[in-house]
């Protein structure tokens, strides 16, 4: 007999279809294994993206910031030229277009 006829007689007859009880839990592994694989690519593709998105948002938190700020500078001098807008009306009558203090007896005369 040839040897190569009994290898091959001897590979034909081991090969027997597996059942369903094990051909299943085998499948939902290998089910299982691919969409972890999915979720893990998907979460690098994520790490990755944060990671160069970090210096964007670091410069996005950092000109927020600087906005705030400036706005709340801004609010500052509103006040302030809003008090001493008020604060020239109130005093305003007491004193002429010079500076000079009023007297309310010249003003009072008539011309």
């Amino acid at each position: 007999m040839n040897t190569s006829t009994r290898i091959a007689n001897t590979v034909d007859t081991r090969f027997r279809p597996l059942s369903a009880d094990v051909t299943r839990p085998r499948e939902r592994t290998q089910e299982t294994a691919q969409r972890l694989s999915l979720i893990a690519m998907r979460n690098w593709e994520k790490a990755l993206t944060g990671v160069l998105a970090l210096p964007a948002a670091a410069a996005l938190t950092t000109g927020a910031a600087v906005l705030f700020a400036v706005s709340i500078l801004e609010r500052t001098f509103e006040m302030a030229e809003t008090t001493i807008a008020d604060v020239g009306r109130r005093v305003g009558e007491d004193f002429d277009s010079h500076g000079e203090p009023r007297d309310w007896s010249k003003d009072a005369q008539p011309s």
